[in-house]
């Protein structure tokens, strides 16, 4: 595993990223201006833990692998699929990893939570509790 930035700031929780999902989602933002949550997300890149294949936890949230989260205004868990903004759909619970929601949660571990802004720029908790399988779908 390579760190690419300096330690994260103690509130941020690490988060673990495949080189493959670090190089595309640098690609996305890497010529959008360093604001809003391009910005955001930039800051998590820079201090991801880029992973080699089969060394990223396998509690780590990566793009396009469904997952279960709480947000910390709702006791109610969330399914979602973090996916690129071209593949977002969000009747079908496909997120944009260009989206708050979708940003915060990128490359975070099972229970891990991170202190997060949304759109209107509050702060919310954010924790993803189970990563699915990427075999299928895990029942209810």
């Amino acid at each position: 595993m390579t760190s690419i930035a300096s330690p994260a700031t103690p509130a941020r929780p690490d988060v673990f990223l495949s080189v493959e999902d670090h190089q595309t989602l640098s690609r996305l933002v890497g010529d959008m201006p360093a604001e809003g949550v391009a910005g955001l997300l930039q800051q998590e890149l820079d201090r991801a833990i880029v992973c080699e294949p089969g060394e990223r936890p396998a509690g780590a949230a990566p793009l396009r692998r469904w997952l279960h989260y709480v947000d910390g205004r709702s006791p109610q868990t969330r399914r979602i699929q973090i996916v690129l903004p071209h593949e977002a759909d969000i009747d079908a619970g496909k997120v944009s990893v260009l989206s708050h929601v979708g940003a915060g949660l990128i490359g975070l571990v099972e229970g891990r939570t991170i202190a997060w802004t949304d759109p209107s720029g509050a702060e919310r908790s954010l924790t993803p509790v189970m990563i699915e399988d990427p075999e299928g779908p895990v029942d209810p």
